[in-house]
Formats: C-alpha cells, sequence, structure tokens
C-alpha cells in the first residue's frame, strides 16, 4: 500500500458503515484485543448512529483513493464536575498495518485532534499491543502529556 492520495476528515457513521468500516474494526480486533474469548466483538450499530445523531459521538477517517484504511473514534461529553467545558475522548483508532510507514499514524492523529471543536479537554489512552508496541511517543510528539495510567482485567465470577 501507501500509494495514491491519502485523505483525512470527518466521516458519518452512515458512510464508515457501508463502506469498509466493519471490515476494519474486525481487523482491528483481531489485532490488538484482549481477553477475546469473554470479549466477543459486537458492535452497537444503533447506539453509534443515535449517538452521532446526538452530537456525542464523532468518526475521523483516513482514506487512500477513498478506501477506509484507518480511523479516530471520539465520544464527546459534559461530564456532571466541569459541566462547561467540552470533553473529547479517544475512544478507539486504528490504522492498517499496510499505512503503518513513515508519518502516517501522526498526520492522522494531528488532522483529528485539530478538526476537532475547541476548547476541549482531549483525553487519550495510550494503546498496548501485544508485542509491546507503545504510541506514547507519538503522543507526545503531538504535544499531549501523560496524566493516568489505565489498568485492564475481564473480571469473572
Amino acid at each position: 500500500m501507501g500509494h495514491g492520495s491519502l485523505t483525512f476528515g470527518w466521516d458519518s457513521a452512515d458512510r464508515f458503515l457501508s463502506d469498509d468500516g466493519l471490515e476494519l474494526a474486525q481487523r482491528h480486533y483481531d489485532e490488538i484485543a484482549h481477553d477475546k474469548a469473554d470479549v466477543p466483538l459486537e458492535i452497537d450499530i444503533d447506539d453509534y448512529l443515535k449517538r452521532e445523531k446526538d452530537g456525542t459521538f464523532r468518526i475521523f477517517a483516513a482514506r487512500r483513493d477513498g478506501r477506509l484504511v484507518g480511523y479516530v473514534f471520539f465520544d464527546l461529553f459534559w461530564p456532571s464536575r466541569y459541566r462547561t467545558t467540552l470533553h473529547v475522548k479517544e475512544h478507539i483508532f486504528w490504522l492498517a498495518p499496510e499505512e503503518r510507514k513513515g508519518m502516517t499514524g501522526y498526520r492522522l492523529l494531528k488532522a483529528a485532534f485539530s478538526a476537532l471543536p475547541k476548547p476541549c479537554k482531549l483525553q487519550v489512552h495510550e494503546k498496548l499491543s501485544f508485542e509491546g508496541g507503545r504510541v506514547g511517543k507519538l503522543l507526545e510528539r503531538l504535544g499531549l502529556k501523560p496524566i493516568d495510567v489505565v489498568y485492564g482485567a475481564y473480571l469473572r465470577e
């Protein structure tokens, strides 16, 4: 890959789902999901569509020659504790492995962060892969600072 025109921009959930969005979501899950035996991929399409309509969910897409190759999902909210400040939480982001060359990931996130409504408090969780790959340095290059550590476990009865 890597040939042709790469563009970034907001996508509607309808467009994302009608293109290759579900296929990319499955590839994303297959690559990085933890606890697959206990946490299956079950996308609530109706919830995404409703939240997009309510203005609390947005999709930022990367496309190569019009074909979907990556995305960033954002949740937008006004916490009860900080009700006058828009908070934007990166929900998930993923870029197809064949597109992970040079500065493509950096360019995707930079474009996505630049397109967010301002002012806002942006929160991004550093992603860890099974190979131990980290994107913290990339996020720091984009001006973000580490503020939290997130731990996770699947709790069984």
